[in-house]
């Protein structure tokens, strides 16, 4: 199953590295995801101000900011009171722990692996409301974020998809996107916020690259364990008229 999307289809932005329009995507029963209505991203905290003007012609409508309560504090958040037009935000934290500690012994992947478990487990109710957010039409169009835009804002990404009717394989390589902007946070991390980026050389690196494997095991997981992407989230709360309506919204006919 071809992708309509380009290599590399992020917005061009001056401060965030990874805004990109989920648009494109071909589904497993024909369809496609409509462009230019959900859209993906890393920090928004971190817009210039010329990244507004760029941003303004997209008619964004709604943010989804996935980040913890400490990360916005210490960071800020999208900036509603520079857009020009009004933008409704929503702080939804998966987490408070992003990191985590690894224990001693422990494989790096399996490491990796337990982590976005723990984003589904212990983010569940974000990710319920972010679904109830996701089925309002007037809420479009729509980008939801994390700090580097690859872990909470992927694994938002891949349940998303996967919901759709995305091939496991396209999601993998949506995901995948990510490593050339986290390589390029990394060097930005340590030009600009010297301290944060001695923390992340504590860190097990492989929390810093898209390895695809990583959110294949993810899905399949919780295939496992609830039967369908559809069924963990109803389980949640989303209701059959949510996921119909989201579909709705965001899927149409190829011609």
């Amino acid at each position: 199953m071809r992708s309509a999307q380009p290599s590399d289809p992020r917005v061009p932005l001056d401060g965030p590295l990874n805004f990109r329009d989920l648009g494109g995507y071909h589904t497993q029963n024909g369809q496609r995801l409509r462009q230019a209505m959900m859209y993906r991203s890393d920090d928004l905290a971190q817009l210039a101000h010329e990244d507004i003007t760029r941003l303004t012609p997209l008619g964004l409508r709604t943010v989804i900011d996935l980040r913890s309560d400490e990360e916005v504090k210490r960071r800020g958040h999208f900036p509603v009171d520079r857009y020009p037009h009004r933008v409704d935000y929503y702080h939804l934290p998966l987490v408070e722990d992003v990191i985590g500690v690894r224990g001693v012994g422990v494989d790096d992947q399996v490491y990796l692996d337990s982590r976005y478990q723990y984003l589904l487990d212990g983010g569940s109710s974000a990710i319920a409301e972010a679904f109830h957010i996701f089925a309002c039409p007037q809420r479009y169009p729509l980008v939801f974020h994390c700090v580097a835009g690859k872990d909470r804002t992927g694994v938002v990404s891949a349940l998303l998809l996967a919901m759709l009717g995305v091939p496991d394989a396209t999601i993998a390589s949506d995901y995948q996107l990510t490593d050339r902007a986290t390589r390029e946070w990394m060097d930005r991390l340590a030009q600009q916020h010297p301290e944060e980026r001695a923390v992340i050389d504590d860190v097990p690196s492989i929390l810093f690259t898209a390895n695809p494997q990583t959110i294949l095991r993810l899905l399949s997981n919780l295939r496992a364990r609830s039967g369908s992407i559809e069924a963990w989230l109803l389980g949640l709360g989303v209701t059959h008229e949510e996921l119909d309506s989201i579909r709705g919204i965001l899927l149409e006919a190829i011609v």
